[in-house]
């Protein structure tokens, strides 16, 4: 992560952000979890494509975390 220019949190190393260039990426590790969050969909897809070829993986989109229900808009807020 650090040498695609990620940097750590400082309250939680788990987690890994950048930001810049038009860009939000959040990367939060658990155990064996990995939960990528980002604003365009095409840099999330390529953070995914750095871990193919690292482990074995697979793709499910997240439904709760945290006891947080996750629900997917076409509408943007921002």
């Amino acid at each position: 992560m650090l040498s695609n220019e990620y940097k750590v949190n400082e309250s939680d190393k788990c987690i890994y952000n950048k930001y810049g260039n038009n860009i939000c990426m959040i990367i939060c590790l658990y155990e064996d979890d990995l939960l990528i969050f980002g604003l365009k969909i095409h840099v999330m897809n390529y953070v995914k494509s750095l871990f193919i070829n690292n482990i074995d993986k697979k793709d499910l989109e997240v439904e709760v975390i945290l006891g947080f229900k996750i629900t997917r808009s076409e509408k943007r807020t921002f």
